[in-house]
């Protein structure tokens, strides 16, 4: 696989991933959301985006080069899709993050108002583990992704990361294994579930699930030390937000930690050791995607 077939590849299953929740995904908030719901839910949850955490379920699934139906694999996907909008919802909102614009368009938030992205950011939380009951397997598999999502995106990794990165901010903390920890649970634990999730859904996940795991953390790593860099680098044209808002809010990142060209020199690190870890995964896409991931602008 060429770097020009990756993106096809990443494209392909972006589209299987956004053609779903188009047609499956959407009609049940539709049909079963309050109209206000609805509408602001859907705002956010279609507001474009890279996908990169539903290619990720995908791609973990794909990896087997076993080519079958994908259906639950895409249910897995739509649910890390919902936790991952909510969390959003809720970071932008003016007691987090307080931000106006995300992907160019006005937060949620200020869109619809607070008390309305707050229900709207919770529905789309609880609908995300409901989507798991749509799965067609045992209920052991069932049971597993219930777990696995509740590890990346609730007490146990992103709602405690966020907690840490606020309990930081405006701080004096020189602690690399802090900023590590805290750039892991909030960016990472989700994009770990993403990966095991994907994989858990096939018979021999136990063969898999470490390597999946060590890629995961890293490339979460790795996500965020982008997103640092760009949060200095980038316009509101290319961002689609607020540019420089960590450093002004004296926010604990790789840039405000460790100055912006050590911060690059992380990103390099984490990208070379990622394509190695992809190697062992036995599919080149695992082995491009940190490329990609290092090399985005927005």
């Amino acid at each position: 696989m060429e770097f020009t077939e990756f993106r096809e590849t990443f494209a392909k299953r972006k589209f299987s991933f956004e053609s779903f929740l188009e047609s499956i995904i959407y009609p049940e908030i539709q049909a079963t959301f309050h109209s206000n719901l609805t509408e602001a839910s859907l705002y956010s949850l279609s507001n474009g985006g890279k996908r990169i955490r539903p290619v990720l379920v995908l791609s973990a699934f794909l990896s087997r080069k076993t080519h079958q139906d994908f259906t639950n694999a895409l249910y897995v996907a739509s649910a890390i899709e919902c936790l991952h909008t909510y969390s959003l919802i809720h970071d932008d909102l003016p007691s987090m993050d307080n931000d106006d614009y995300r992907r160019g368009k006005l937060t949620c938030h200020k869109k619809f108002g607070e008390a309305l992205a707050i229900l709207a950011g919770d529905a789309l939380n609880s609908f995300g583990f409901y989507l798991l009951s749509k799965i067609q397997s045992s209920s052991s598999l069932i049971l597993d992704l219930l777990m696995l999502l509740h590890k990346g995106a609730g007490g146990p990794g992103m709602v405690s990361g966020q907690v840490e990165d606020l309990k930081y901010e405006k701080s004096h903390i020189h602690d690399p294994q802090i900023l590590e920890e805290i750039h892991y649970k909030k960016t990472g634990a989700l994009i770990v579930a993403s990966l095991l999730m994907g994989n858990r859904l096939h018979d021999d996940y136990e063969n898999y699930q470490k390597i999946f795991f060590e890629y995961g953390k890293k490339l979460g790593l790795l996500f965020q030390i982008t997103d640092d860099i760009i949060d200095v680098e980038s316009s509101f044209d290319e961002l689609g937000k607020t540019p420089k808002k960590d450093e002004k809010s004296n926010k604990l990142t790789y840039v405000t930690f460790y100055g912006i060209e050590k911060a690059k020199e992380f990103r390099e690190k984490f990208t070379q050791e990622l394509v190695e870890l992809g190697k062992q995964i036995k599919d080149s896409f695992f082995e491009y995607l940190p490329i990609y991931i290092a090399n985005r602008k927005t």
